[in-house]
């Protein structure tokens, strides 16, 4: 079993680390000297980060909620909550990410109740795109950002019944 947790500023220095090998390694943590930068992005109260630890009380990932999981380009004039999420990349292609993924959305859907949730993902990461639409995460829209020439995709699900 998973568990949510505040994010602390060691597990935002923690992510900054954190590597991923081909073709993943476009979610590497930019390498530009603003360590400190970064770190205060994780801890802002409004992008609602938050750690994931596992049984032994491991760091193994993040999620946010809200603005942090939106990306420049996107048509997000929908209401639902975004949810942004990584794992530590030695827990990636294992097998945890159905556990992970159904710990975050879990929490999110206790903590926010939204009618809907939404996620934005690269279109080249295809493991996450099945994961999600395994949940019954369906395509809302596609569409590139402009600013690194990278396309998306974005997912949703409806919660609300009636």
């Amino acid at each position: 079993m998973f568990s949510i947790v505040a994010i602390k500023e060691e597990h935002a220095r923690d992510i900054l680390t954190w590597q991923y090998p081909l073709p993943y390694d476009f979610y590497n943590p930019p390498q530009d000297g603003r360590d400190a930068f970064y770190v205060d992005q994780f801890l802002r109260p409004e992008f609602a980060f938050h750690a994931i630890l596992d049984e032994t009380g491991n760091f193994i990932g993040f999620c946010s909620f809200g603005i942090d999981g939106q990306v420049t380009g996107g048509d997000y004039s929908r209401q639902a909550l975004d949810i942004g999420l990584g794992m530590r990349p030695n827990y990636t292609g294992h097998g945890y990410g159905a556990r992970f993924f159904k710990t975050i959305e879990h929490f999110a859907v206790r903590k926010f109740d939204p009618e809907s949730v939404r996620l934005t993902v690269a279109t080249f990461n295809r493991r996450a795109m099945r994961l999600y639409r395994s949940f019954g995460y369906q395509d809302l829209s596609q569409f590139t950002d402009a600013s690194n020439d990278v396309d998306y995709i974005i997912l949703i699900k409806c919660l609300a019944t009636g």
